[in-house]
């Protein structure tokens, strides 16, 4: 496996989750509104 990715989504944001190949983990947290997607 190279490498699996989840998003855990609520009303008010949405949290990514990106595990690498070699481990690496990325991970962030976006707004649903449009202006909180730039």
């Amino acid at each position: 496996m190279d490498r699996v990715c989840g998003l855990d989504v609520h009303k008010d944001s949405v949290f990514m989750c990106i595990l690498t190949a070699n481990g690496e983990k990325i991970e962030d947290v976006f707004g649903t509104l449009t202006p909180e997607l730039d």
